[in-house]
């Protein structure tokens, strides 16, 4: 999992921005808006500032979202 973040987080700053976030999305062919990256991000633990951590990453993707 760590090696995805890596891939994910453009800039290597260890963090995941909005920009970091959404480029990954369109590339992995998911739909997201700018509202529901927000939302993964404050999900995740973080801010609109200062992205979301690898361990923020693993919240987002513990969620389930069958129920």
């Amino acid at each position: 999992m760590e090696d995805v973040f890596k891939v994910m987080d453009k800039d290597g700053d260890g963090r995941l921005s909005h920009e970091d976030l959404k480029s990954y999305m369109k590339w992995a062919g998911f739909s997201a808006s700018d509202e529901d990256i927000k939302a993964m991000i404050r999900f995740g633990g973080g801010d609109g500032d200062n992205g979301v951590t690898f361990h923020g990453l693993l919240n987002i993707l513990a969620v389930d979202f069958s129920g």
